[in-house]
């Protein structure tokens, strides 16, 4: 299979350059190729999500893909992603065409992610072109996932605190304070001292991943929450 990738370089110029030449070329840092543009008679959305983990707005095309972005947003692993930096343009057998992933990713680790879409044609060269270049590239293919149900609902209400600023250390160090053993949530802000802004922090901290929570049930102002590496056999304060 024959491919060549497009995205920007450094200098904002629309480059092509085969799969192999994409080894360590930050594409997750440049910008998109094109911005999505809403037109007369699209079937999905045209939204966006704006990056607690990087400070980027990254583009997406419908709410299932801003449900997603929410999603990678929320994983500690991730350092940054953007959505539209790179399309695969592919000839086979006479046959040609291109894909793009949903999104490019970069870990903290510094591994370079391809989120990509489930297969749209059956034909199954739009996977295969993926693979081939993600294996050339260097990068990781990841399916994309979208969090269902009440996880969906829970971190929808987090994330609307994912740009809180907290003062400093020590207010930060408080609200962990308070929760080094279990209390519903809006209790435990309260025992911070910090007065009202308190909450607001440990809502904060519940999207950083430093309190935590059982994510698979609703997250309401009366849920348990503790600090991450809390021990959880202490009795929750009722």
């Amino acid at each position: 299979m024959k491919i060549r990738v497009q995205f920007r370089s450094a200098a904002g110029r629309s480059c092509l350059d085969e799969p192999a030449g994409m080894r360590g070329v930050p594409v997750e840092d440049r910008a998109p190729l094109s911005e999505p543009r809403a037109y007369r008679g699209r079937r999905s959305k045209l939204t966006k999500w704006s990056s607690a983990s990087s400070g980027w707005t990254v583009w997406c095309s419908s709410n299932v893909q801003k449900n997603a972005a929410m999603l990678l947003d929320f994983d500690p692993d991730i350092a940054c992603f953007q959505s539209k930096v790179v399309e695969v343009h592919w000839e086979k057998d006479g046959k040609s065409g291109s894909t793009e992933p949903a999104f490019m990713a970069r870990t903290r680790q510094g591994q370079r992610l391809a989120i990509v879409h489930p297969p749209r044609s059956t034909s199954g060269l739009e996977e295969e072109a993926l693979r081939q270049t993600a294996e050339e590239a260097g990068w990781q293919i990841r399916p994309l996932t979208v969090p269902q149900g009440v996880l969906q609902d829970s971190l929808h209400t987090a994330a609307h605190f994912r740009h809180t600023r907290i003062p400093g250390p020590q207010d930060r160090q408080a609200v962990l304070d308070s929760f080094a053993t279990p209390h519903p949530l809006n209790t435990g802000a309260a025992r911070s001292g910090l007065g009202p802004p308190a909450i607001d922090y440990a809502w904060h901290l519940l999207w950083t991943g430093e309190l935590t929570c059982d994510w698979q049930r609703p997250l309401l102002p009366t849920s348990p929450v503790w600090a991450t590496g809390t021990n959880m056999s202490e009795e929750s304060e009722r």
